[in-house]
């Protein structure tokens, strides 16, 4: 495993994601403290050092497990944001009100939404929150599940942020097993990461549902069309979405058994309305929130995106999964080309 100097580390966050990466950050030599919102969690993680949901991680020996957030940040220059999107602008506040935050610190999120409402990226919750993050916290993202990060399984995933913050969350990361490239694109990045959930919902619903893979090809294929207009519209870099934070991303969380994303759309395609979905679920779907966010964005920006407009009326307005498949299918023929071209000519004006 690459070495590199050693660092006091504060991963803010106990769950799948949280716990592999404060065990792969330990391995590599860190000294890494690792907060969870729960004492009882806590503490069970702190004797077992598993989680009963992910049996094939093993935390190092050496991780300081605490629900003391204070803790957590005294005297560590490095955080790693692991909370769910949910709790990120309130766990950032408990941040700033604890006053603990060390001189120069910065932070490496790595959740994948968009905020309800404001339609915020989580770097910008945090550097809001927190104003002496400004411009100090960095984003890392890409097809990574905690289940195969945690047995060590080839990955790869990229940083992006301000300055010289993606290079050192790469060495901070990169490892034999974890290669991490960097982006000067933070804003697609974040935004590849996140809304390529609202996709792998839509693939689970046509698995749900007994489709085949030629109809999750083609979601997922213009699926990527919509991300790509999206970033564009909010300020990112096309090619950011054929990389790692995009098309990466999307092929892994439509496609594994390891997506809860997918998972969660599998049970609504048989039948589970969202709210007997999201009970059965064990950890976090994150591409429900963020399906609510995108559809008020594109509304917001004018701009058109039919896989998630159905995606919204399935999971918010009732409409069952068969009618939005049949829906999609149904609209308007178009060429293909015509609308690829025109998002090149559109593309090439900007540069």
């Amino acid at each position: 495993m690459t070495r590199h100097a050693k660092e006091r580390i504060g991963v803010i966050g106990g769950g799948s994601w949280g716990a592999t990466l404060a065990d792969h950050l330990a391995r590599k030599g860190n000294d890494v403290s690792l907060w969870e919102f729960q004492p009882a969690a806590a503490e069970s993680l702190k004797k077992t050092r598993t989680l009963a949901f992910m049996p094939q991680l093993r935390l190092h020996p050496s991780v300081e497990v605490t629900s003391d957030l204070a803790e957590v940040l005294s005297g560590r220059a490095i955080l790693v944001s692991a909370v769910p999107s949910e709790h990120v602008r309130a766990t950032f506040r408990a941040v700033r009100e604890k006053n603990t935050l060390s001189p120069g610190a910065w932070v490496v999120s790595v959740t994948k939404g968009i905020e309800t409402d404001t339609l915020k990226r989580m770097s910008e919750i945090i550097a809001e929150e927190v104003p002496p993050l400004q411009g100090r916290v960095a984003v890392l993202s890409g097809p990574s599940h905690a289940e195969e990060v945690a047995k060590s399984i080839p990955t790869a995933i990229v940083s992006a942020g301000p300055g010289d913050l993606p290079e050192k969350v790469q060495a901070l990361f990169n490892s034999d097993s974890l290669r991490v490239y960097t982006s000067d694109d933070g804003v697609g990045v974040e935004l590849g990461g996140a809304v390529k959930n609202i996709y792998a919902i839509a693939c689970g619903i046509c698995d749900g549902l007994g489709l085949g893979d030629n109809t999750k090809a083609a979601l997922m294929t213009r699926g990527l069309y919509e991300m790509t207009r999206l970033g564009k519209a909010c300020g990112a870099q096309e090619m950011t979405f054929l990389g790692l934070s995009g098309m990466g991303d999307l092929i892994v969380t439509c496609m594994s058994r390891h997506s809860r994303n997918r998972l969660l759309g599998e049970k609504i395609g048989q039948g589970r309305t969202l709210d007997q979905a999201l009970k059965e679920m064990t950890m976090v779907a994150e591409g429900v929130r963020t399906t609510k966010s995108v559809h008020q964005l594109a509304h917001r920006i004018g701009l058109e995106m039919p896989i998630v407009n159905q995606l919204h009326l399935c999971l918010y307005e009732g409409k069952s999964a068969g009618d939005c498949v049949r829906d999609l299918l149904t609209r308007p023929v178009t060429s293909e080309m015509k609308h690829l071209r025109k998002e090149k000519e559109t593309f090439a004006e900007t540069l």
